[in-house]
């Protein structure tokens, strides 16, 4: 999983990054839930702009990420949501 952690930066290069950041996306978070004690898994968060940013995005994913993560014995969630509570710093962006 390491190594997985390790690709994203290699995978997400600055040019990827505005391709996406173009298409809408507003964020990109990798998370690691932790399950049991020494053993975690990783969690990615997609934040778009609407709608269709992340139909726009789709297509991005499957031309610059899954090819290169097809290695990984993966196990893909999809769920959607919307914030219904947030406490952030009055600074925070």
């Amino acid at each position: 999983m390491e190594n997985h952690m390790k690709r994203q930066d290699e995978i997400f290069t600055p040019d990827v990054q505005a391709a996406f950041g173009e298409a809408g996306l507003l964020r990109r978070v990798v998370t690691q839930i932790w399950n049991r004690e020494g053993l975690f898994q990783n969690g990615i968060i997609f934040e778009y702009a609407d709608g269709d940013a992340f139909i726009a995005c789709q297509d991005l994913l499957k031309r610059h990420y899954i090819p290169k993560i097809e290695m990984y014995k993966t196990k893909v969630v999809g769920s959607r949501g919307v914030i219904v509570h947030e406490i952030k710093r009055e600074d925070y962006e």
